[in-house]
């Protein structure tokens, strides 16, 4: 798909969903599929109430209310619901969204757009938690933003990764999982990490003792699973322009929630992944305690320690 292509397709989607409105009833049916059903007591029926920004159901059995936007990514947001699924809609897209070009799409500030970004690669990283791999299953080391350097150390940027994968009738991976892996127990960027804990963590019980386990080099290596290293760093490369180990992980479960779905109907599968996940806040994002301050000084502060010192 064109550029321009891709432009008219998200003008169509904002003539669709332009204010928040727009989007109570999709919210609802996505919600309760089978119709209202109070969070406290699994009640039918409600009251609307209907004088706040964003509607509220109150439960005519324990009078509990609820919103349309409770225990979902958007609970808690002053952004407008109709952004929000400008903002679903653009990272359903093949061409995806990083946070400067949300900002400008959706017409917020670059720290609510990097949020929201985040907040929906929670949404999939929740889906992609519980998925296990089964069947004919692979796993092979490999390297996030490999360098070709002639060295035994790990360069800065380089990141050791497990790559798992179940196969398809061709043989090709069908579904796949990426994990990070430490650096600390790793004698040279040529060890490999324990490939034990992924197995049990991400392949089911019953494949887990016939895994095919390869290495990222050698006669055996399996270039299929290596080189989807190097797939994953070209992408997050020409998306986001590179990204440090702090938050990888949540970009490679981002890319692994895309190979693992079709491209068809990716935006209803992501908006019911994020009307179903639970929120995250900055801080916990940025691994901050709430309502917490920099120890650094205050210019007047520092000032005033000097005339003291």
């Amino acid at each position: 798909m064109s550029l321009k292509e891709a432009a008219e397709k998200f003008q169509k989607f904002c003539s669709v969903y332009n204010e928040e409105a727009d989007c109570f009833p999709v919210l609802f049916e996505l919600k309760w599929p089978d119709g209202f059903r109070c969070p406290r007591c699994n009640h039918p029926l409600f009251y609307l109430i209907s004088t706040r920004r964003i509607p509220l159901y109150e439960c005519r059995s324990c009078h509990t209310q609820t919103s349309l936007i409770a225990g979902t990514i958007m609970e808690g947001s002053r952004t407008p619901l109709h952004r929000w699924f400008q903002a679903i809609f653009l990272h359903a897209q093949p061409r995806c969204v990083n946070a400067r070009q949300l900002s400008e799409a959706i017409h917020v500030t670059y720290k609510t757009a990097w949020l929201i970004c985040h907040k929906i690669r929670r949404a999939m990283a929740a889906r992609e938690s519980n998925r296990l791999l089964s069947g004919i299953v692979r796993v092979s080391d490999s390297v996030y933003c490999k360098r070709m350097v002639p060295s035994f150390d790990w360069h800065q940027q380089e990141q050791p990764l497990l790559i798992g994968a179940s196969d398809a009738s061709d043989g090709t991976p069908d579904t796949i999982v990426i994990k990070l892996q430490s650096k600390a127990p790793l004698k040279d960027k040529y060890d490999c990490p324990d490939t034990a804990p992924f197995i049990r963590a991400h392949v089911h019980p019953d494949d887990a003792t016939n895994v095919i386990v390869t290495r990222k080099y050698g006669r055996d290596m399996n270039k299929k699973l290596v080189w989807m290293g190097y797939d994953v760093t070209w992408w997050i490369g020409r998306t986001f322009l590179g990204i440090g180990p702090k938050h990888l992980q949540a970009y490679l479960d981002q890319f692994c929630y895309y190979y693992n779905r079709g491209r068809s109907t990716l935006y209803v599968q992501l908006l019911a992944d994020c009307i179903h996940s639970s929120r995250i806040t900055y801080p916990e994002l940025t691994k901050t305690a709430g309502g917490s301050r920099s120890n650094r000084l205050t210019r007047a502060a520092r000032q005033q320690s000097l005339k003291l010192g």
